[in-house]
């Protein structure tokens, strides 16, 4: 067991503080503005700009478990901001449409709308999300979690 950290790794931990401190402002004042949580609103993005969006696509694009894709949409669907129709080419299917209430939602929503963290790491140089991506698989398997493509990867960060 380590009792004294070494004066990085403490470096290290304050940097994943404030990431992770950003992130819950972001959502907090998000939440504020439009009463949706930060990944209702990333649902949201998404569907109005990928009209006739598949749920199935849906849950890829926001990197999320099926049922809480599902429990998203049922929300956004109840609220009247999205519209949820089934397919003119496959009938078993449903295709998913932001409405005009939905699409004015979006325009108060503070940037970046599909959110702080993830919008940092889309903007990173690919060498550096790869480079990040292997340290933090290392440091997850450090700390005996399961591989980010299971389990807890697949639940939204905060919400």
């Amino acid at each position: 067991m380590v009792t004294v950290v070494p004066d990085q790794a403490v470096r290290v931990l304050k940097q994943f503080r404030v990431i992770f401190s950003a992130v819950k402002e972001h959502y907090r004042r998000v939440e504020q503005i439009t009463g949706l949580s930060g990944s209702h609103v990333w649902a949201l993005v998404v569907i109005d700009e990928n009209p006739g969006i598949r749920p199935g696509a849906l849950n890829d694009r926001l990197a999320i478990h099926q049922s809480t894709a599902s429990n998203i949409v049922r929300h956004l669907v109840a609220q009247g901001y999205v519209l949820r129709t089934r397919s003119q080419s496959d009938a078993r299917a449903f295709e998913l449409a932001s409405t005009p209430k939905g699409h004015e939602l979006l325009g108060r929503v503070p940037e970046p709308k599909m959110g702080l963290l993830v919008n940092a790491l889309a903007e990173m140089p690919n060498a550096s999300v790869a480079s990040l991506e292997g340290l933090l698989d290392h440091l997850i398997a450090r700390m005996g979690q399961p591989a980010a493509s299971q389990g807890a990867a697949f639940e939204p960060l905060i919400d």
